[in-house]
């Protein structure tokens, strides 16, 4: 200890003592970087309300992806939250928001809306869905299992259930490579959704 702190009473050195810890206790480091999931496709649909009216969620994910941090995973069940990698919105908001701009292209429809609704209207198809897994490793791979439920426009007729799995492989090691294969997933997702809403309705004609 420095000669001239000893000399000091003891409560004083005690004093001077915690107010170091506190100034290494609020020092701050790099802000973290903030990614967004990317419809890949404009924010919106141009022109008049047109096309299939369908009303996607509610959507739920799994307790383990309810954060801020992007999740990952090594070869083991072992899982990776990234402090400097996170999420700008919440995740559940990032699907819903990607899902909604890519099925209503997949549909050529802008009457694609996320429920529960601020204003009730008519709907065509009702798709709740439950997000069970959704990371991978970085610089290999992304995971992306949902069951889906497809309904009536009421909501009282089961159409089809089904639970997807997408693998899309990730084009580099690092995070921003990861959220944009999480991306292309989800307009896989969304594909293969609107691909079920035609069948569907090519059947009740």
């Amino acid at each position: 200890m420095n000669k001239a702190v000893s000399r000091l009473p003891l409560s004083l050195q005690l004093c001077l003592l915690l107010g170091v810890l506190l100034l290494v206790g609020c020092a701050k480091g790099p802000p973290p970087t903030l990614y967004l999931l990317d419809t890949q496709a404009p924010a919106q649909l141009p022109g008049l309300e047109q096309g299939t009216v369908v009303g996607v969620g509610p959507i739920e994910t799994s307790r383990y992806l309810d954060r801020n941090h992007i999740v990952t995973r090594s070869d083991t069940p072992k899982l990776e939250a990234s402090g400097q990698h996170q999420w700008a919105e919440p995740l559940k908001a990032g699907v819903s928001r990607v899902l909604l701009v890519n099925l209503g292209l997949a549909l050529d429809s802008n009457r694609v809306y996320e429920l529960p609704m601020r204003r009730r209207r008519p709907l065509d198809y009702q798709i709740p869905m439950d997000v069970l897994r959704f990371d991978g490793v970085l610089g290999r791979e992304v995971v992306l299992s949902v069951r889906w439920t497809l309904l009536s426009g009421d909501g009282d007729e089961i159409l089809l259930s089904r639970v997807s799995r997408i693998i899309e492989p990730a084009a580099g090691p690092d995070v921003e490579s990861f959220v944009a294969a999480q991306s292309r997933a989800l307009a896989k997702l969304a594909t293969e959704i609107a691909d079920a809403i035609k069948a569907q309705a090519n059947k009740a004609q």
